[in-house]
């Protein structure tokens, strides 16, 4: 399992600041269940966040999810594993907070002003917050069923939006799996 690297600490701080400035200007939450997911309909008016979706995507909710879905096969062992694991949790379920709001990439306004893709941004922000319980029951079969969720959410939104390059060539093409 990967360590949680600098970059993506530093990506996720920013992250949480700008999402935390938006709420402290006023800006109203976005309705919520009693588990946490976020209405596909409600929008924060948050302007723009200060890096492109993409980015988001590769250095955010990628390097989130790559550990979950491995976690179903290749279990966290030590309570240091387990903590990482849940960690990844949490920045996939704001990873799908995040790419509900226009960032700076060309086609990021258009994209986060359709319907659709607000659906996949939500259910990305949903399937995060189930593996966030999952990972704290240590239920091994919520965990495959999360990574299951995962890669559904992944392939569909990009079937829809990026199906020619996922990462945008950002960061180089990312592996599958964290090694």
């Amino acid at each position: 399992m990967t360590i949680f690297s600098r970059e993506s600490f530093r990506l996720s701080v920013v992250m949480i600041m700008v999402t935390t400035l938006g709420s402290a200007c006023g800006e109203r939450p976005a309705p919520q269940s009693s588990r946490g997911d976020v209405a596909p309909d409600s929008r924060p008016s948050v302007n723009r966040l200060p890096v492109s979706l993409n980015t988001v995507m590769v250095a955010l909710v990628n390097q989130a999810a790559d550990p979950l879905w491995v976690a179903a096969w290749r279990n966290p062992q030590t309570e240091k594993e387990w903590r990482e694991l849940e960690r990844r949790a949490i920045q996939l379920q704001l990873g799908g907070a995040l790419l509900r709001l226009p960032g700076t990439g060309p086609m990021d306004a258009t994209w986060t002003s359709n319907d659709v893709w607000q659906k996949w941004a939500s259910e990305l922000h949903n399937v995060g917050t189930d593996a966030v319980i999952a990972v704290k029951a240590r239920d091994f079969d919520q965990i495959s069923g999360v990574g299951d969720r995962i890669v559904e959410i992944c392939e569909g939104c990009h079937i829809d939006y990026k199906p020619a390059t996922p990462t945008g060539g950002e960061y180089g093409e990312l592996s599958p799996t964290p090694e």
